[in-house]
């Protein structure tokens, strides 16, 4: 017993002198992050002689949503993992009961293929990789059952969903950054900055129009909704407008633009977002079409995803005619359709798929 004391005696010293350089670790991490985003949002706004500076719930919108192990979902990590084990372990069960529905329905193309894919992923298999289409076949399915659960958990649960209930404020400061950065530029010197700060400002339309739905203030069936999604559509409008004086008297457009972001992301952190912007700035105002929008965005995506199958289909006619290695052709396959799609659809688009791919 005095033995088991003593020893407790010398270890509470020590566990406690433990926890609290964890505790002052921590402090420390989370004012760096914090007070990097807070600076430069100060910056941004007296680059932009931005009347209102103070901001309390924007500043608040970026404490919430800082990424520190803080604020990290475990949670929702660990129901991803088991997400993404059991979608692996149904990829067999999948296969076998198509084929069985397909030899039922007698639809004999699809039960020899499913017989095939069941074939490739016998185990024996593990020590003789798949080539060719095969190799193609089984990375499309494993990406197929993992995609979901990790676009659910990068998109929806970073910050334990915070990002996604200010996604709109995030991005009006985010593009507000951008804005203040071109007009810091001289006049002719600016072209860069003005334009990651049009593809920021489109972002920001997308996240003003969904804003009713990211903050998760009101149900699916909800009554304020029609409200709300006409009113994100005459901000987006406004904002729009305002934009197209950029390339008319950008000296006086960028400091007024940047007055709404920050009016935009402080009136949606705060919950207003069905008042984003005051009603006589709207007066005159052209909405912009959310329905019309996404349906651009979706029709740009489904072209670029074409073009990578194409090109897909066509270097693997290609390939073997070239004499390459069989080893080879998988990467050079999905080389060539992401190249297609980067040149079809743009960099940006393509990007924030691949973010999701595993092993990024």
């Amino acid at each position: 017993m005095s033995l088991a004391r003593t020893t407790a005696q010398q270890l509470f010293p020590r566990v406690a002198q433990t926890r609290l350089r964890l505790e002052s670790w921590r402090l420390r991490v989370n004012q760096r992050v914090i007070g990097t985003r807070l600076r430069s949002l100060a910056s941004s706004l007296q680059a932009l002689e931005v009347a209102e500076r103070r901001l309390p719930h924007t500043r608040r919108a970026l404490r919430d949503t800082r990424p520190t192990l803080e604020t990290a979902s475990y949670g929702s990590i660990a129901l991803t993992l088991l997400a993404l084990w059991l979608g692996v372990r149904l990829i067999k069960f999948s296969a076998e009961v198509v084929h069985d529905l397909a030899s039922a329905l007698g639809i004999e193309s699809i039960s020899r293929a499913a017989t095939h894919f069941l074939w490739v992923l016998r185990p024996e298999a593990a020590n003789q990789p798949s080539q060719g289409w095969d190799a193609l076949i089984v990375m499309i399915t494993m990406l197929a059952a993992l995609f979901p659960p990790l676009w659910w958990l990068i998109k929806r649960r970073p910050a334990r969903g915070a990002v996604l209930r200010h996604r709109a404020t995030i991005q009006a400061v985010e593009t507000l950054n951008l804005c203040a950065k071109a007009y810091r530029q001289q006049p002719g010197q600016r072209a860069a900055q003005l334009r990651e700060l049009d593809l920021g400002l489109r972002a920001t339309e997308g996240a003003i129009l969904r804003a009713y739905r990211h903050t998760g203030t009101m149900p699916r069936r909800s009554a304020r909704r029609p409200a709300a999604r006409t009113h994100a559509s005459q901000v987006a409008g406004a904002l729009r407008a305002e934009s197209l004086r950029m390339d008319v008297q950008p000296e006086m457009a960028l400091p007024r633009l940047g007055a709404m972001l920050a009016e935009i992301g402080e009136r949606c952190a705060e919950g207003r977002i069905g008042s984003m912007l005051p009603a006589e700035s709207l007066v005159n105002i052209e909405p912009v079409s959310a329905a019309r929008t996404t349906v651009r965005e979706s029709i740009h995506v489904a072209v670029a995803l074409i073009a990578a199958m194409a090109s897909a289909v066509a270097a693997s006619a290609a390939l073997p005619k070239l004499g390459v290695n069989d080893d080879l052709r998988p990467a050079l396959i999905l080389g060539c359709a992401v190249l297609a799609a980067i040149l079809v659809g743009g960099w940006h688009r393509v990007g924030r798929l691949l973010e999701l791919v595993p092993g990024r």
